[in-house]
């Protein structure tokens, strides 16, 4: 499986700085979810079947119930990824259709190119989570601009329904 370094947990759902050096069966879960590279190798996952990469320029994105799985490749070093679980009604507060991270479409591709702010607020994120692990505001604070900097790149929620 992989070893969690730090986890977050509050009303957005869970936080996860985790060191991935073995596979990850094929499971699904309610919840908005987010994969960033921290550091490391890179490496892929398999989503809807397909393996995508996750490395220093892209992100894995993955819907609601999604299935998804990690494929370790034992010659390939460990990676540390930031793995988000964000429920949905966490982020209505910031748009209102936003809700609609639940749905099967929220984002429209497993696998996105990211921005320098995503990477910035990621191992900004992971950072804080290592040296002020019992700081819950600024995880949240510093999640809160992340979610909103990675679904305004890569979801379509201007199309959504309020």
């Amino acid at each position: 499986m992989s070893d969690a370094l730090r986890i977050a947990r509050g009303q957005f759902g869970r936080v996860a700085l985790l060191d991935m050096d073995r596979p990850l069966v094929r499971h699904a879960h309610p919840h908005c979810h987010v994969l960033l590279k921290v550091e490391g190798a890179d490496t892929q996952f398999s989503v809807r079947d397909r393996m995508v990469p996750l490395t220093d320029e892209s992100a894995v994105l993955i819907n609601a119930w999604e299935p998804h799985a990690y494929e370790h490749d034992l010659l390939r070093p460990k990676t540390v990824i930031l793995a988000l679980y964000i429920e949905p009604r966490w982020l209505e507060h910031f748009r209102t259709n936003w809700g609609a991270s639940h749905a099967p479409d929220f984002f429209e591709t497993s696998v996105g190119s990211i921005s320098p702010d995503i990477r910035r607020l990621s191992r900004e994120l992971a950072d804080a989570m290592v040296h002020a692990p019992h700081d819950a505001a600024l995880h949240e604070d510093m999640l809160g601009r992340l979610m909103i900097t990675v679904i305004e790149r890569f979801a379509a929620w201007r199309t959504l329904p309020y």
